[in-house]
Formats: C-alpha cells, structure tokens, sequence
C-alpha cells in the first residue's frame, strides 16, 4: 500500500509529462492571434492554471482528468483508484463496451457519448447542435475500453448516460488515458501538444467554413479567421515540401510530419490513430488508422518518398514489403471476424520522379485492387491545395459579400 504523500516512479514520470504537454500548448497557441484564440482553440489550451486529478488503477492503466478548469497554476493530484480508469473519468463502463482503442494518439474532440436509453428519456437535456455519439447495442452500458497497449485524449466532451435508474451527466475538458505504464517512457509531450495543437486549428477550419456559422461571428473576425488559415495552410506546405525533398531523411522523420498535421491525411475523418494494435503479433504494425464517420476504416503504410512503387513496369523492394505487411494486416482482421468496411493505403515516391511506364504501372495496379490504393507523397501536397483552395474560395465570396454590404 502507497503511504500518504509518496510517489510512484510512474506517477512523478506522468505528472512530468503532462507540465511539459501544457507548457509547450501555451507556447504554442501564441501563433493564434489573441482575439482568435477562444474562437479557434479548445478551452483547455488556454488555461493558466488547472485542477487535475491522477489515477493508477489495478490493471495498471493511467489516466488523468482535468476536473477544475480555473486556478491560479497548475495542480495535479493523484487519487487511489478503486474502480478502472476508464470508469473513473468516464463514470460509466461496460462489460462489453461499444468502442475498444487499440491505438496510440486517438482523440475524440467536441462530442457527446450517450446511450440509447438516455435519449429516449431525455434527449431534450442533449446540448442543441452538438455531435452526438449513439451507442445503442442492447445491454451495452458503458462507451470505452482502453487495451493495454493503447492512449487516448478525451477533449471537450459531455458523457449523458443512464446508470441504473438514474441519470449521468459529466463534462470533459481534458483526458488523457494510457493503457499501462511502460507506454510513459515513449511518450514525447512535446510532440503530442504539436498533434493535438494543430489538429485541433484545422479542426475547427472545417466547423467554421460552414455556411451557418457566420451567423456567430462578425463579418470582420470572420475575414481574418481565413486569412489566418491561409497564412497556417502555407507554413503547413512549405515544412511539407521541405521535408520530402531532403531524400536521405529517415521515415521517422515522415512519420512525425504526418502525426504533426494528420488532419491532411484524410480531412474529414472522425478520428486518426497512430499505429493501431491489431489484436496479434506484427511485423510491422500500420502507421495510421482512420475511422470515417460511415463506420468505414483505412489502415495506412508510409514508405519515405524517396523510394519508388514501381521500377519499370514491376513493383518495386520497398513496395512488395509493404503489400506483404497489409496483407497480414488483412489476415489478422479477417481471422477477428470484423465485419465494417476496411481498405488500405500504401503513401511511397513522388510523381516527378517516376517516369511514364511507372506511372502507368501505379495507375494499373490501382484500376485491378479493390481495397488497397497506392499513392505518392503528391497525395498529402493535394489535400493541403483542396484545403487551401476552399478557404481561398470562401475567403473570396466573403469580401465580395462585405463589399457589396458596404
């Protein structure tokens, strides 16, 4: 038993890494003008000071919790865990529940958990306008469970449920669960407030480019949010196009690009996860999990740009090893039973350095498979364009309208 006011090894090595996550946010969200930040950024970002509560619980998960969003520093305490982490923070949890995270750096942001019986009873103390997340399987009780290899972030989200007889109802500012403890010695807080910063900006971009948002902002914050996002999109670009010209560059190097600015390796997914655990030993476990919002899910591969899909008319070395690891990807998910939509992606080369035959050949190989896609580098640089090139639309249409208001 802990005595009163000793620490863990792993208790100091967490509370380390969450000061470390929090002083790098707030350096990071000086790059928002001051007038755009609550706009722009979730609440927690811009705390100067928080409650927090630490827990360890039997199994040997981690989680902590924000539970008092204003306070003249940060405080962090760490509470004995009677109950599974994902009980304590969530309140609820179920024998079977209806999402299982096997990933690292997945993040629910600006949702609402609840089940299918609250809603039925109580669906008018559901907040107005927000995303809804039903579980409705009978029986079900609880939302999440977190395996043991796994790490999630819970951000800005209301958990509306029914226990027993009774009516639940919590808000989250700020989570962060570890499925055990040997995940703190890999866990980089700097890179995770970069993630988790920038995921959360271009997250926004899209909320706030609906059409029915205007009506919440005045029409001159409205024009320099876009110009904002703009001037963000071309720094986004440029640190892409930099690092993928430096051809000696380790994947490594690439793989962190892609964490850094995810939201451009599927704008519009539901969440991005990073080397998801496939239930079974691996060679290689994929790089990217993306779950869409129709339940569909895509496991991505990078293979760093400098080396080409195809040599000629044939597969390229680096390509066949690729294929091979999402066809054992494919096996472990068939052996589990999982019966949603899954196809995968392999991101490898760049266009301007294949030559006609091996475009030919890409373009061929994609025509014949059904649920796997190869693409270059070019993919990612396309999707930032399609990103820059809505809000240039929109930015355009909004000082036409400003004008003609004028």
């Amino acid at each position: 038993m802990k005595e009163l006011g000793e620490s863990t090894q792993e208790e100091l090595i967490f509370k380390d890494i969450i000061k470390e996550y929090f002083k790098r946010v707030q350096i990071l969200t000086t790059q928002v003008p001051s007038d755009l930040r609550r706009l722009l950024l979730p609440p927690y970002m811009l705390y100067s000071g928080f409650k927090g509560r630490l827990y360890i619980d039997s199994t040997g998960r981690l989680g902590f919790e924000i539970i008092r969003e204003k306070a003249s520093r940060p405080s962090i305490k760490t509470v004995s865990a009677k109950k599974r982490v994902e009980q304590e923070i969530f309140g609820v949890l179920g024998h079977e529940n209806m999402f299982r995270i096997s990933g690292k750096e997945v993040k629910l942001v600006n949702l609402i958990l609840t089940c299918r019986d609250f809603v039925e009873r109580y669906e008018h103390e559901l907040p107005k306008g927000a995303s809804v997340l039903i579980f409705s399987k009978p029986g079900i009780i609880g939302p999440f469970e977190i395996e043991k290899n796994a790490e999630i972030k819970i951000i800005h989200c209301g958990i509306y449920w029914i226990k027993g007889k009774r009516r639940y109802v919590k808000y989250i500012p700020f989570a962060w669960i570890f499925g055990n403890t040997n995940l703190l010695e890999k866990i980089d807080p700097l890179t995770h407030a970069e993630s988790d910063f920038y995921s959360s900006l271009f997250g926004k971009l899209y909320e706030i480019a609906m059409p029915g948002y205007k009506k919440f902002l005045d029409e001159h914050v409205h024009l320099k949010v876009f110009e904002f996002y703009r001037e963000l999109i071309k720094k986004v670009r440029r640190e892409f196009k930099e690092k993928l010209f430096i051809t000696q560059a380790d994947e490594y190097v690439f793989q962190r690009l892609l964490e850094r600015y995810k939201f451009f390796l599927c704008p519009g997914a539901l969440f991005i996860e990073t080397q998801p655990i496939l239930q079974e030993e691996v060679r290689r476990k994929p790089d990217f999990h993306i779950q869409m919002d129709n339940n569909r899910h895509i496991y991505v591969e990078i293979e760093p740009p400098f080396y080409k899909p195809f040599i000629g008319s044939r597969p390229s070395s680096r390509l066949r090893d690729a294929i091979n690891q999402v066809l054992e990807w494919k096996e472990i998910l068939i052996r589990k039973g999982v019966k949603e939509s899954v196809s995968f992606m392999i991101i490898i080369g760049l266009l301007d350095d294949l030559s006609e035959e091996e475009k030919k050949a890409l373009q061929t190989f994609n025509e014949t498979r059904k649920d796997l896609i190869i693409v270059t580098w070019d993919w990612i640089i396309e999707n930032i364009n399609k990103v820059e090139n809505e809000i240039i639309s929109r930015l355009s249409r909004e000082k036409t309208s400003h004008h003609h208001a004028k």
